[in-house]
Parts: structure tokens; sequence; C-alpha cells
């Protein structure tokens, strides 16, 4: 077994060394692990650019450059660079001749050069800025405005970890009629938010050798002062050049996904394969853990666990916690005052939430980037989050699941070896279930194969009833967890049978608002809320529960239901044809700045 699993490890180690490709970086070694731009549209059609470029340091550096490539009818003006080494306060570097913390700026046939002079130690971290203004980067068409510009050069000497870009029209105003795109690696998003007159683009591992392009319109009239203008009508022109570009994009990742399929799919043949051996010695292994009861087993509990909703849904399910129990998690902090959830007006369910307790704005954490990114800082909505479809908040939020389960890992109430076999002998068993059944397919569909059938649905029918069988007989917890997960799953079942008893009889209604986060968690607050609304008065309703909460003419607007598809549903991402939110498109659209970049020295 464990020559098969190295093996199988030796073989794609050298796969990989084969087919990756590593960047030279001459005699400096660093990575770029943040690049943040935010540029301003302004009236004369020029473009204020403040770019914030983070750099870690492996070595020595004498200093950093920067490369901004221009067309000849544009000038860089107005430059002002800073430096902060290791989070100290801001210097502001000054033009020199190379001596320590001053910089050149240089021009020639394709743009500026940036040169700036810094010691730097090996292990810093370096940040530099450089803030400057573009002059006729908007051309005003008879019927449009357009600026189209690789925003993010393709010029770098590395990869770009993390990419955030910020542009600004019409001073953060409203503009309704802004469409926008952006080119580059498929996994980027753009959010086009016409109400504040702002784009931003976001996107991680960024390929130095690709970069992103910009390519907006708007109404001419934002930029009324601009001399920059081209007497043609040219506004569907370059509508139907971004659909072009948007339905390549769409089909790559449709190509993307069929070879994803296909590998998938061998990979799932070759995984069932290996499971059938396996199987022999997965029904000799004997369990020593102890198995909690399943809930049909026990009976009705009152007791809140001594656990937080979301360890609950964790032990109950012995997985990681899905949107349900992030959505049972702010419901809670909504409970204890430290947010507030509020119904908006308008035909969809939208609800925006608010934050009372600053301190729960932890730099990493999920919530911190839905009031940070997803809203202005203080608040956010359940539409914003819908539409956002970024990675970032689907890795995010995949790092709070994994969080949470290791938080129950570490509380001791599952062993986590023992999860991680299982849970792999599951997943080999589950793909050889599915491989046999595959195989069978299409031995007999597709080839026609003239094999008795008894015998392929025979062996699937066996690798089921093997992955049943132990499913039935595993188990992770510890003894103090299986004795946990017991009241857990008692407590769930009083939940999940109210109806069949009195409310009333059970506790006040204070005593139910603590249970509507367990609910929510076990996907049963809607029933919950139901039974409140038929056995309370509203007044009764309105007097019992945490103003601005739970309140009566809260309870029957689905939040839990919308915050937890709207959280799902942001993690998905499409390239948008019509200049609306979505994925990045790929190839170019032809705008200015390409070759742009940086390094070190």
């Amino acid at each position: 077994m464990k020559k098969l699993v190295t093996l199988i490890a030796a073989f794609f180690s050298l796969i990989i060394c084969l087919t990756s490709t590593t960047q030279v970086k001459a005699d400096v070694d660093y990575d770029i692990n943040n690049v943040e731009v935010n540029a301003k549209v302004n009236p004369n059609g020029s473009l204020s650019i403040s770019r914030k470029i983070e750099y870690s340091f492996d070595s020595s550096a004498h200093g950093i450059y920067y490369r901004q490539n221009l067309d000849a009818n544009q000038a860089l003006i107005d430059p002002v660079v800073t430096i902060q080494t290791n989070n100290a306060n801001q210097e502001i570097v000054k033009p020199g001749k190379g001596a320590n913390n001053t910089y050149q700026l240089t021009k020639d046939d394709q743009g500026y050069r940036f040169k700036v002079f810094h010691n730097i130690k090996e292990d810093s971290r370096v940040t530099v800025s450089y803030r400057y203004t573009i002059t006729n980067a908007i051309i005003n068409w008879k019927d449009t405005a357009e600026l189209n510009f690789k925003i993010i050069g393709n010029g770098w000497d590395t990869d770009l970890d993390k990419v955030l870009v910020r542009v600004t029209i019409n001073n953060g105003k409203q503009v309704p009629d802004l469409r926008a795109w952006a080119h580059g690696a498929s996994s980027g998003y753009i959010e086009v938010n016409r109400d504040k007159g702002q784009l931003v683009l976001e996107d991680n591992d960024v390929s130095g050798d690709e970069g992103i392009e910009l390519h907006t319109i708007f109404p001419k009239s934002i930029t009324n002062l601009n001399k920059n203008t081209k007497n043609k009508v040219h506004k569907q022109a370059i509508i139907s050049q971004e659909k072009k570009l948007a339905a390549l994009a769409n089909r790559k990742r449709a190509r993307q996904r069929i070879v994803h399929i296909i590998i998938s799919l061998a990979a799932v043949i070759a995984g069932g394969m290996i499971s059938i051996f396996l199987i022999f010695k997965i029904l000799k292994t004997k369990n020593i853990a102890p198995k909690p009861q399943k809930m049909s087993a026990l009976s009705r509990s009152y007791e809140i666990p001594g656990v937080s909703p979301v360890a609950a849904q964790i032990l109950d399910t012995g997985q990681e916690p899905n949107s349900e129990a992030f959505t049972a998690y702010i419901t809670a902090l909504a409970g204890k005052k430290h947010l507030k959830i509020e119904k908006l007006s308008g035909k969809d369910e939208n609800y925006q939430i608010s934050l009372i307790d600053e301190t729960l704005k932890n730099e990493k954490s999920l919530l911190a980037y839905l009031f940070d990114y997803v809203g202005d800082g203080h608040s956010f909505t359940t539409k914003r989050m819908r539409d956002i479809k970024s990675d970032n908040l689907a890795n995010k939020y995949q790092e709070w699941r994994s969080e949470q389960f290791n938080k129950v890992i570490a509380a001791g109430y599952i062993n986590e070896a023992l999860w991680q076999r299982i849970s792999n002998l599951k997943s080999a068993l589950m793909l050889s279930s599915i491989g046999m059944f595959v195989i069978s397919w299409c031995l007999l569909t597709l080839l026609k194969a003239k094999i008795p059938t008894y015998i392929l649905w025979g062996l699937v029918a066996l690798d089921a009833i093997a992955y049943l069988y132990f499913n039935y007989r595993a188990s992770f917890y510890t003894n103090s967890g299986s004795e946990l997960t017991n009241q857990v799953r008692s407590f769930k079942k009083m939940i999940k049978d109210i109806g069949n008893f009195k409310m009333r009889d059970v506790g006040e209604l204070i005593f139910w608002e603590d249970i509507m986060p367990y609910a929510v968690a076990f996907g049963l607050s809607d029933k919950v809320i139901d039974e409140l609304h038929t056995e309370f008065s509203e007044q009764e309703l309105s007097n019992g529960f945490v103003s601005g909460i739970w309140v009566s003419h809260h309870l029957d607007l689905g939040f839990a239901d919308s915050f937890s598809s709207s959280l799902e549903h942001g993690a998905s991402v499409k390239s948008s044809g019509s200049g609306s939110s979505g994925g990045f498109s790929g190839g170019s659209s032809g705008g200015f700045g390409g070759g742009s970049g940086g390094g070190a020295f």
C-alpha cells in the first residue's frame, strides 16, 4: 500500500517537474505579495494613478524599478514616490542621481521608467507607492468616452500574488451607462458598480507576463474637458468586440471543464480500481472509536448544547461547516447585538448586515472581508454578496470552514487521524462505486459489450454495499465527542419535532431566541418561525425578542435562506459580454500600457 502511494506520488512529482516553469529573477530573490491600484478619471481625460506594490525580499537589494509604458500622445506628469519598509512610516523619495532614498524617472520611446534607489536588507518587506497622472488616457468618441488601459502591465519579472484595482469615474457619483470589461486570467473578476461610479478588479496569482487589461466606456459628458477626441461613432463597435472576446473566454472555460471532466473520469476509474483492492482490507478493519447514536434512536432534549451552532453542525454531520453554519454564526452575533440585520425594500430578498461591535473585524477573517471588500467597511448586503462572484470570497469562506473544523478537533471531540483516514477510505469507496457504474454504462451502452449484465451490476452493487457497510461501522469521534454529539442530535430532534408539542410549555420567548441560531445551522429555521407565529401573538413576539433581529415583522422574510444562498452564489465566476460584473475575458482589447511592469535590482 505504501509502495503504491509512493510510486504514484513520485510519478506526479516527475510530471510537475517536467511541466512547471520557473521565472528567473536575476540576482535578487523576492516576491510581490500585493499590488493595489487606485485610479480616478478626470474631466480633462487624464487618469490619476496611485499604485502601491508590496515586496518581500529573501535577499538584499539595491532598489526597485517600475515601468509605465504609454502611447506617443500621452505623458506621465506630477510623479510622487514614497516607500515604506517593514511597516515603518512612509518616506517620500526625492529625485536624485542614485543616492539612497532617491529615484530617477527616465523617458524613452515606449514610456517612462522609475528607478528607486533604496538599500534593502534580507528578509525585509518593502512597499513602494507611485502617484502620477497620465494625460490623454481617455478618448472621447462622438457617442461615448473610452478608457482602454493595461492597468496591470505584462512586463513584470515575477508573478503577482494578489491584485486589487479600483477605478473611480465621475467622482464616485452614479454612472447609469457605465460598462466595463477586463482581460487577463480566467480566474479574475470585475465588478461594475454604477451607483458609485466605480470599477473593482480582483485576481490572485497574476502571471507577470499576462497582467490585466481594463476596457470601459461611459458618457463623454464625464470627460467634457477632454481634448483627445475622435469624430466617429464607436460605442457599438466596442460592445461587439467585447461580446466576441467574452464568448471566446466562456468557450475556453467550457473546454477546460470538458478536460476536467475527462481527467476526473479517468481519476474516478483509477480510484475505483484501487479502492476495490482496498475493500478487503477495509472490511477487516476493526473500529475502536465510539460511534454516536442516530437521531431517531435518541429522545428529545430541550437543553442547549455546550457548543456553538457552528460546532453543533460539525459534530452532527462530521464534516466541515456549510453556508448555513456561517449564517447561524451571523444570526448568533446579531442576537448578542454585535451586528444588526435589516430587510431592505425592493422586489428581491435583500438584507443589510451592519457592524455594531468594531472588534469583530479581524484582518484575515471572512467577516472582515465581507465588511471591507463586499461592503463599505461598516455594512454589506446579501445582494452584493450574491453578485460579487469572487475567488477571494470563496477562499475566505473555505479558510473559515477549515478553521472551524480544526477548532472542533482541537477541543478533543474528533480524532483527526481517524477522521482523515476514514474520509480518504470513504472517498475511495465512493469513487469506486461511481467508477464501476460509469465503466458498466460505457461497456453496455457505448461499446455494446457482450458481457453478462448481472456481472457488471453485481460489481457495482458489491462496491456500494461495501461503502454503506463501512460508513455504518466507521467513527472518528472521541469519547467526549460521541457523548456531545448525542446531546446535539437530541437537541436537533427537539427542534425537528416542533409542532408535536406546545412551545409555550418549553420556555419563554427569549429561550427560543437562543435556539434560533441552532435551527439555522440545522436548516430548520423556517419550521421554528412558522410555529412561533402559530403559538405566539405578534405582540408577544415583538416584546419577547431582541429588537431589530427576530421581531415579528422580520420573521417571515427568509434571512437565513437569503444569506446562505448568497454566500454560495458569490463564488461562481463567468465572463460578461454586456459590460456588467463578471469574470475576465481572454485576449486583448488593444489598450495602451502593454509591457508595463517592474522588479528589483
